[in-house]
């Protein structure tokens, strides 16, 4: 059975496929016939839309695949690296425009003044926007999905985008100076690859195994304080996949116990920790003597922030 989350993430890019197309293709052909390249550049934006969105479907297809031989870890990156095409889409449609307008500008070619037409599909495209831009978002919240945050503010761009198309139009018809589209076009490039690049930043942090929260080391080590026999916690690492967490840490014991009541021990901890943190994939939990010293440890946070 496929899991609820997936089927939130497909209904939302199917959701999100639907209004971008329509959107699209109205403000394309609106801008072509009313000579307004913001608004083509705007409606050209909104078609990259839909390309992330296809690849946000197909992602949510492989995450839902459950752990195998050559994925131990289960297929949750694939989300990550779907943000990350998301990101490049983007980038290459704002490059595009900025290019086209950029050229327009040098050439200082003669352009009529936009159509009424392009201000009132400007409009509708906000609403539009607005609509799904909420959708992705809350969605995205709500099963902490970083693939349809980062469409949902892809959408938040987008309404920035035809709002500043709207006030540029505005100008342009009101001062009757045509060359303000292609500036307005400019800009709006400029923001698309500025969200770009803030995506494939964000995303890139858990590419890195970044993790943003430290609060989760204190919940970890606080687990070990909390389980009898356990103690000094350090060697600590913690990696988000999707949106599971993967905990790996030392701890020491009692030297004279038996292996089989250290065993208990870690087990107590590895249950501690599940139950002070959501969401965890897995925790592996290595015992050591107490007082134990082991020169070229690899890195890991430790109880008191430090190396160990």
């Amino acid at each position: 059975m496929e899991p609820v989350r997936t089927k939130l993430i497909k209904r939302a890019s199917w959701a999100a496929i639907a209004g971008n197309g329509a959107l699209a293709a109205v403000k394309i052909l609106v801008g072509i016939t009313s000579g307004s390249l913001a608004v083509v550049g705007a409606g050209i934006d909104t078609a990259t839309d839909i390309v992330t969105s296809v690849v946000t479907l197909f992602a949510a297809g492989i995450i839902s695949k459950p752990p195998d031989r050559e994925h131990p870890y289960g297929h949750m990156r694939a989300e990550t690296v779907a943000t990350k095409l998301v990101s490049f889409v983007i980038f290459f449609a704002g490059a595009q425009l900025a290019l086209k307008a950029g050229g327009l500008l040098i050439a200082g070619e003669a352009r009529a003044v936009p159509g009424v037409l392009a201000v009132y599909v400007t409009i509708i495209s906000i609403a539009g926007k607005i609509i799904l831009a909420y959708l992705l978002l809350s969605t995205g919240k709500r099963n902490d999905s970083p693939m349809l945050i980062a469409n949902g503010k892809n959408m938040t761009s987008d309404i920035l985008i035809s709002a500043s198309v709207l006030v540029g139009l505005a100008f342009t018809r009101l001062l009757r100076v045509p060359i303000l589209d292609p500036i307005f076009a400019l800009l709006v490039s400029i923001w698309v690859m500025k969200t770009a690049v803030s995506i494939f930043i964000e995303s890139s942090a858990e590419t890195m195994d970044t993790l943003r929260d430290g609060s989760l080391y204190d919940e970890v080590f606080t687990a070990v304080d909390e389980v009898a026999g356990a103690s000094n916690p350090h060697r600590a690492r913690i990696r988000k996949i999707g949106t599971d967490y993967d905990i790996d840490l030392d701890i020491e014991v009692d030297g004279a116990i038996s292996v089989e009541e250290g065993h208990l021990i870690a087990l107590a901890v590895e249950d501690r920790i599940k139950e002070r943190l959501s969401n965890v994939y897995d925790v592996m939990v290595h015992v050591e003597p107490k007082g134990n010293v082991e020169e070229n440890e690899a890195y890991g946070r430790a109880h008191n922030d430090g190396e160990c």
